[in-house]
């Protein structure tokens, strides 16, 4: 049988083992945690379309995505989006541009404070998809080969409007 203060001992010391603990344990080694500044509601216009991306914030090895763009002359397009950590230790992109049911794969080839580039050369266009955030906006581009041996690229800005889930 136990007595009050022997429960309180043992919660003390459970308590005292969980704290010692590193963050990344406690909270659960998320490897997308390095993609939390992706996290959020950000807005863009370019001309008359106004574009919307949402990213969940990292959880158990998933952020969760979409994008609306909405123009008077085309109508509303949308996307959605995965960022998955693969069992092997790499994190994928899943995208479905376009709202199409074609699901297309980017490798995260390079990463580090507010920047993440993905990549799948395999597909005609676009090849890397690059996200870079500075301060309250993140700018995303779509980049490939042009046909003429350059590259093409499309970019947009959008500003954050919120907090994600």
């Amino acid at each position: 049988m136990f007595t009050l203060s022997a429960v309180r001992v043992s919660a003390l010391l459970l308590l005292g083992l969980l704290v010692a603990l590193p963050p990344s344990a406690q909270a659960g080694n998320d490897p997308l945690k390095s993609l939390t500044w992706l996290s959020g509601q950000w807005v863009g216009r370019e001309g008359p379309t106004r574009t919307e991306q949402h990213f969940m914030q990292p959880g158990d090895g998933v952020m969760l995505g979409m994008r609306r763009s909405m123009s008077p002359s085309r109508g509303a397009d949308t996307e959605f989006m995965r960022i998955v950590a693969e069992p092997d230790g790499t994190v994928t992109y899943y995208g479905q541009p376009l709202g199409s049911n074609e699901i297309i794969a980017y490798k995260l080839i390079e990463s580090g404070d507010n920047m993440a580039v993905f990549a799948n050369t395999d597909i005609a266009y676009p090849q890397r998809i690059v996200f870079n955030r500075y301060g309250g906006n993140v700018v995303a581009a779509l980049e490939g080969p042009d046909g003429n041996g350059g590259v093409r690229r499309f970019r947009w800005t959008w500003k954050r409007a919120g907090d994600a889930p």
